[in-house]
């Protein structure tokens, strides 16, 4: 008798899942911009071109976004509401003419919407694989329609493939949307044109819309806090600039592990089994109750933490003849640098990987 299983894809357990390593998603606009699929929304003529013309170019050019430092990266704008006259002028007027904007590339028309466009993304994205930003403007411009009335399901299904998109090729993507009029709820991102299908398949959404004195920018999002952006537009310069941040996103917990771990890094690194680093563990803290198996679950789930704090690469690695955990220091980090780890023109470094650190050495992993 032929056994079927239920399921195209075989369930694990949540002891399977401890044991992943998920490696850290690239952040483009440090605390507040990481690699998924956003929405923009805002009332017309309120700036949101002008907003997201001076994101990407920001990007592109790898200086500071609001404040914010950036990673400096290759940006597709699909400007689908201008003008290439109108941009030029919009550009100048914004950054003046100094710069090469090579990393900035500039879309005006699409032949394919849908699902039909992702294929020209990923094949932008193989010419230019250092991209990390691709903001659409605007969403109508780019939804397909069958002529009936959108519905959650409608609106969900149009979000989804740019979302798969964006999370299988770690990018940023910004769809920028319009506003209704619904001031009465007490959730601003209810006045997002459509309905929660958009929010519901995207990982978090901006809204830029007029407080009493000043204009907001919104932000909700599944791996970023809720935040408060008080914004200035300067007419002079058609830019936005940040007055203040309202909501100040709360640290992580410190964990007792982590400084251990960077102590017994130091500066050349440190690879081997999860008994061997347990030992050296103990040697530094004799009360730390763990087990191999248990510390390096607990690494797992510090990886991002690891990198972002103490500049130390970690890798779960099974080679050939065994399970290791390498570590590296990443060289900005190092406290000897000249540049006291930070990265010019506000870029946020990036991590280097294991082949490049160890002559190639990667096991395939």
């Amino acid at each position: 008798m032929e056994i079927t299983t239920m399921f195209e894809r075989e369930p694990i357990t949540a002891g399977e899942l401890m044991d992943k390593q998920f490696l850290p998603k690239p952040v483009i606009v440090e605390g507040m911009l990481p690699a998924g699929t956003y929405i923009l929304a805002g009332t017309p003529k309120i700036g949101k071109s002008f907003l997201m013309t001076q994101l990407c170019w920001s990007v592109a050019e790898g200086i500071p976004f609001l404040g914010l430092a950036t990673r400096k990266s290759t940006v597709l704008y699909l400007a689908l509401e201008d003008t290439q006259e109108r941009l030029q002028s919009r550009l100048a007027r914004m950054f003046g003419t100094d710069w090469s904007g090579s990393e900035f590339h500039l879309l005006f028309q699409i032949n394919q919407q849908g699902g039909a466009l992702i294929q020209q993304f990923q094949d932008f994205i193989l010419e230019h694989p250092d991209t990390r930003l691709i903001v659409i403007d605007t969403l109508q411009r780019v939804r397909e329609s069958d002529g009936s009335s959108y519905s959650y399901s409608h609106d969900y299904e149009t979000i989804l493939p740019l979302k798969t998109f964006a999370d299988a090729y770690d990018v940023a993507l910004i769809v920028v949307h319009h506003t209704r009029k619904n001031e009465d709820d007490d959730n601003l991102f209810n006045q997002i044109s459509g309905t929660n299908g958009l929010l519901g398949a995207a990982d978090g959404a901006f809204l830029l819309h007029q407080g009493k004195n000043d204009v907001l920018l919104e932000q909700t999002g599944r791996d970023v806090p809720n935040q408060r952006y008080v914004l200035r537009f300067d007419k002079s310069r058609c830019a936005w600039e940040l007055i203040r941040m309202e909501h100040t996103p709360l640290p992580e917990p410190p964990d007792p592990l982590l400084p251990v771990i960077d102590q017994i890094i130091g500066k050349d690194g440190w690879r081997g089994t999860a008994t061997e680093l347990l030992y050296c563990v103990q040697q530094i803290a004799p009360d730390a109750e763990l087990v191999p198996n248990t510390l390096t679950r607990r690494l797992n789930t510090l990886t991002d933490q690891l990198s972002r704090e103490y500049g130390i690469l970690f890798r779960n690695v099974r080679s050939s003849e065994r399970r290791e955990l390498r570590f590296l220091r990443i060289p900005q980090y190092d406290d000897d640098d000249a540049n006291d780890g930070s990265a010019p023109g506000g870029e946020i470094l990036s991590l280097p990987s294991f082949a490049s650190l160890e002559g190639g050495d990667s096991d395939g992993e």
